[in-house]
């Protein structure tokens, strides 16, 4: 009998590779590799991006970064622009064009969700969603 710890694990990791998959699909239908998908994520959710912190959060070298930066300006996914207070600090943020691949990517990275719902019956729905509020309160300021 697979132990709570084994099967958490197991559930983590298919939901995780699941969730991804459709992400993955869609990057590629676009001409975008991982590492520019990763990117883009960072811009969005980052307020003061900058090629230093997409080398850090990628763990990439700056010269690395900098040039899959460039890559992602020439596309016009990526403004770049001089930091107000220091000029050799460049700021970054995704244009219209960067921010609609980027939800339409997370939007295909969801979409499986309502699919696998629907494969659940009433009965599984309840005892998922009671697992589910006892794991978001458990994790609740975890950190």
């Amino acid at each position: 009998m697979e132990t709570c710890l084994e099967t958490f694990r197991k559930a983590i990791e298919q939901l995780m590779r699941l969730s991804m998959h459709d992400f993955w699909r869609y990057a590629k239908s676009q001409g975008l590799s991982m590492s520019q998908m990763m990117a883009l994520r960072q811009i969005h959710y980052r307020d003061d991006c900058n090629i230093s912190s997409i080398s850090d959060e990628l763990g990439i070298t700056s010269a690395a970064s900098s040039q899959l930066l460039d890559r992602l300006v020439q596309q016009g996914l990526v403004i770049r622009s001089e930091h107000p207070q220091d000029r050799r600090n460049k700021q970054l943020a995704l244009s219209e064009k960067g921010q609609r691949i980027l939800q339409e990517g997370l939007q295909a990275r969801q979409r499986w969700i309502q699919t696998l719902i629907e494969r659940l019956n009433d009965e599984e729905r309840q005892k998922v969603s009671e697992a589910l509020h006892i794991l978001i309160e458990k994790t609740t300021n975890l950190h």
